[in-house]
């Protein structure tokens, strides 16, 4: 074999176990967690999660939090209530990258929420989710805070969107496993 031919034949294999595992996560019963045919836009799903009602959160951060909640939980509004969403949010800033006098020029706004979910009272399902995002500390006053704004407004969202796809996933599994009791006689 000369040393041409090598190549393309590697190519070839990894091509071909591309496509074998494909083949293999179709078949067993994959879902993405993301877009347009994930776990969150399921029917089932979407309508569990317009049930849920989301408990209030002290602050600006928390009325941005439930905010991006409500739209990613409940696109079409709320139906009756089964289930409440209660949140904690705490926030952090970790001033890190030391400039030669001794300040500051970058930042770390770390954001966790703590959050439970509820049924008739009881928790059905809990977790905590974590966001950290960057921002510069510039020279200009004005600048560094519409910076730390930025950060703040995509950590909240990428905390919203997490909570939001946890959430999906536990309706998932939960009316999977009901399928599946129903459907054993």
């Amino acid at each position: 074999m000369n040393r041409l031919t090598r190549p393309f034949r590697t190519q070839s294999f990894a091509w071909l176990m591309v496509v074998a595992a494909g083949f293999a996560l179709s078949g067993c019963g994959f879902t993405p967690l993301y877009g347009e045919s994930s776990t969150a836009a399921a029917p089932d799903v979407v309508d569990e999660m317009a049930q849920v009602a989301i408990h209030s959160l002290p602050n600006r951060e928390g009325m941005k939090l439930h905010q991006v909640l409500r739209e990613g939980l409940q696109p079409k509004g709320t139906t009756k209530i089964a289930y409440e969403l209660d949140v904690n949010l705490a926030t952090r800033i970790e001033e890190l990258g030391i400039r030669p006098d001794a300040t500051s020029s970058r930042a770390n706004l770390i954001l966790l929420a703590t959050f439970r979910l509820t049924e008739g009272g009881a928790q059905v399902y809990g977790d905590r989710v974590q966001s950290i995002v960057s921002y510069n500390i510039l020279d200009d006053q004005y600048a560094t805070v519409a910076s730390q704004a930025d950060a703040e407004n995509r950590g909240i969202k990428q905390v919203g969107q997490e909570i939001k796809t946890r959430i999906a996933v536990y309706f998932h599994d939960r009316l999977k496993s009901a399928k599946l009791a129903q459907a054993k006689p």
